[in-house]
């Protein structure tokens, strides 16, 4: 028999199908009809259930997986067709195509493959995936037609992996032969929401909403048990501090509780979007979202007295403004009136001024100026002035219409109150503003009348003989009128400065300080750079001032625990001959990859670099550390961070901060442990401050000076925490909703220290 039969004679035997005795359940053809939406998304899958495989038809289809959907249903035929026993596979050359295509298919199938598939399907019977979708679920293919109320797998046979066709295959024919259900949890392709439990509206309207308060798409699956009970179950991720994402999850039971979140969701958004209120959001501790308002909780239950309080207290804001724009009003047409007069007198004694200036300029305006007598100006007497209302008593009261006051409130009754009261907000804020103009206008009047009566005053002191005033008329320069229109003041601009953020600028800021630090910094001190990252326990015993005995208890531990990890590392350690070539342990033609850029370079070893082997004594692995400790307290400082930014670092248990330490500029990274419980310590560092950043150039040599720049190996910085006063600022918890696999998450607790940084002495 060829090789080729007695393999698919074999799988054939692995599937339990017998092509001379096809079993009933793979010659059904029950009539399906079926058209696709065109504007649907195959692509997505938004309902995910538990289908019994006796209840799905299958199609084979000569067309590939994304082929449009209604021509490969148009092309489809039943898999009898396709599976044929052989003596009739001749009665037509479509038949014999056909059975082809099936043998062809039956060669693509891999046994271990479909096994995997079978353990998968046996987990996902068990349980549905925390995230509810599942890696490869796409290759199901398996869709409901509304119009014939049944299933159907509509599989490509130009697809390369087919295991998903056989797998079908297998179970019905298991099925038929225990006469038990065989279930498969799978995404039904091209089905939409039931509306069952919120209709389609409601669920791409709450799709809107949650991107609102966590600016990440949420995705929202109708989940069916094996019950056929029906859930709503949204994933999506949200970020819990600066760039910390968590995943959160929402389970909608039923229509109750379902209608309840939403309409808590949507008075939110409403409450954020159209009223400027600011909801933060939070992970609990079984991964959901919670909704807080000025870290007060807030759920559909307590969302009626929330409006009441919102309500009353906007309500009261409302009125106060009303009665404080009441009395502006009338200080202000105080001012108002005050300064009409100050014009007129300023008018009238500038207008003596003019003349004084106008009849100096020939001897006979001089003379009669002097002879219109020693005070020949009027004194200015205040006017009555008509009053003149700029605002009418109805704008400037306290309105009539009063605000009912009820025992519940809903979102309208907030939302036209909120419209007033900014109404009257921008209305308080416009006569401020008119208030202080009227003010100053007041006061430079003030100084003006005042300049003005000095200089008038000035003239008339001239006017006791001829010649006196005929001296002074002669004077060239002419003091000054007024002063300036305003105060002049200090205005104290802060210097802008640059501000990092992670996701916009890593990868030019990580290229920037890698090409600075590879000037900067010698191959010793890069040594030593990457040397304290390698052992950096080793590093903080021998940094203290004073070394115990039982200091070194601990630097020996290390040492054996590097020891240990030598010797089980040291077949491929042994494979370079560091002796014979040094540096160069590979030739130059060996290309590497460092983010898509290829390069010639090689990475450091640490054993190497700490002059570890299994022979190393105490005393000469202390000495590597204290020349290592000087490099790097001589290469301390001549790098500066050229941003604000934090950096981050993570432990088990609460710290001092001095000393080196390692801290990553990715919170994410910082915080990726498996502890159920987390001390993050943020230091927020300055522009100008010492750091040096584990750029690409602490990993490698770059003898062929081939080496990318950036930082593409780490995101970590190191830190002398001795150099800094360090002080509490910020004290806080979060949880952290993270995956461990498809089927279990961790809920993480965050304590958060954050702290500001001051260079000692400065």
């Amino acid at each position: 028999m060829p090789k080729n039969t007695r393999e698919i004679e074999e799988k054939l035997k692995y599937i339990g199908l017998d092509i001379e005795n096809i079993p009933a359940c793979l010659k059904q053809k029950e009539t399906i009809k079926f058209r696709a939406d065109k504007i649907y998304d195959d692509t997505s899958y938004k309902i995910y259930k538990y289908v019994d495989i006796k209840d799905i038809e299958i199609f084979v289809t000569p067309s590939d997986r994304l082929d449009d959907l209604n021509q490969k249903f148009k092309k489809a035929s039943y898999l009898a067709d396709y599976i044929t026993a052989e003596e009739n596979i001749e009665e037509n050359a479509d038949n014999i195509e056909k059975y082809t295509s099936f043998l062809e298919m039956l060669k693509k199938l891999d046994i271990g493959k479909l096994q995997e598939l079978e353990e998968a399907q046996e987990q996902l019977n068990k349980k549905i995936p925390y995230e509810v979708k599942y890696r490869e679920n796409f290759i199901w293919q398996i869709f409901y037609s509304e119009a014939s109320k049944k299933y159907f797998m509509l599989f490509p046979s130009r697809e390369d992996s087919v295991e998903s066709l056989f797998y079908v295959i297998k179970k019905k024919i298991q099925s038929e032969k225990s006469k038990k259900k065989e279930l498969i949890y799978v995404p039904i392709s091209h089905l939409e929401y039931s509306s069952g439990i919120l209709k389609k509206s409601e669920i791409t309207d709450l799709e809107n909403y949650l991107w609102l308060f966590t600016k990440s798409w949420p995705f929202i699956y109708e989940v069916y048990d094996k019950e056929d009970n029906a859930s709503l179950q949204i994933v999506g991720q949200t970020e819990v501090y600066d760039k910390i994402k968590s995943i959160y999850k929402i389970e909608l039971p039923n229509k109750k509780e379902a209608g309840e979140i939403y309409k808590l969701i949507k008075a939110l958004f409403i409450l954020e979007s159209e009223m400027k209120y600011t909801f933060k959001v939070y992970v609990n501790e079984k991964g959901e979202l919670e909704f807080f308002y000025e870290l007060k909780k807030l759920t559909y239950s307590t969302l009626a007295e929330f409006l009441k309080t919102e309500f009353l207290r906007n309500k009261a804001e409302y009125e106060k403004l009303s009665t404080e724009i009441l009395f502006d009003a009338e200080k202000l047409e105080l001012l108002n009136k005050t300064i009409k007069k100050q014009n007129e007198e300023y008018s009238f004694k500038e207008k003596q001024i003019v003349t004084f200036l106008e009849c100096k300029k020939s001897f006979f305006g001089k003379m009669k100026y002097f002879f219109q007598g020693k005070k020949a100006s009027k004194k200015f007497t205040n006017e009555k002035v008509e009053e003149k209302q700029e605002k009418s008593k109805e704008e400037t009261k306290i309105e009539e219409e009063n605000i009912e006051e009820k025992e519940l409130y809903t979102i309208e009754d907030l939302l036209k109150l909120g419209s007033k009261l900014e109404e009257k907000r921008t209305k308080y804020k416009n006569i401020q503003m008119d208030i202080r103009a009227a003010e100053n206008k007041k006061e430079n009047l003030e100084k003006k009348i005042k300049n003005a009566t000095l200089y008038i005053n000035e003239i008339e002191s001239h006017k006791k003989s001829i010649f006196d005033f005929w001296k002074y008329a002669n004077k060239d320069e002419v003091a000054l009128l007024t002063e300036s229109e305003e105060k002049e003041e200090n205005i104290h601009k802060d210097k802008l400065k640059k501000v990092f953020d992670y996701e916009d600028d890593i990868e030019d800021f990580g290229q920037r300080v890698d090409e600075m630090q590879r000037e900067v910094f010698s191959k010793s001190e890069c040594d030593a750079i990457f040397a304290i990252k390698s052992d950096i326990k080793s590093f903080e015993i021998l940094n203290k001032d004073k070394v115990l005995k039982k200091d070194l208890t601990l630097l020996e531990k290390s040492l054996k625990a590097l020891k240990k990890e030598y010797e089980e590392d040291i077949e491929n350690i042994e494979s370079k001959d560091f002796d014979i070539f040094g540096n160069i342990v590979e030739d130059n033609t060996k290309i590497k990859v460092l983010n898509n850029k290829k390069h010639r370079e090689i990475e450091k070893e640490k054993y190497k670099i700490l002059n570890v082997n299994l022979e190393t004594k105490l005393e000469e692995y202390e000495k590597t550390i204290k020349n290592y400790l000087t490099l790097l307290k001589e290469a301390y400082g001549k790098i500066v961070s050229s941003y604000d930014m934090p950096i981050y670092n993570c432990t088990k248990s609460e710290k001092e901060n001095n000393g080196f330490e390692i801290c990553s500029i990715n919170p994410q990274e910082a915080i990726n442990k498996d502890e159920d419980e987390i001390i993050l310590y943020k230091y927020n560092i300055k522009e100008q401050m010492p750091i040096i950043y584990y750029s690409n150039i602490m990993f490698f040599d770059n003898n062929n000076k081939t080496l990318p720049l950036g930082m593409d190996i780490s995101k970590e910085v190191l830190i002398d925490l001795d150099k800094f006063e360090t002080k509490l600022i910020s004290r806080k918890d979060f949880k952290l909703n993270k995956m461990i696999n498809e089927y279990e998450n961790q809920i993480q607790t965050i304590k958060l220290y954050e702290y500001s940084l001051e260079i000692k002495g400065h």
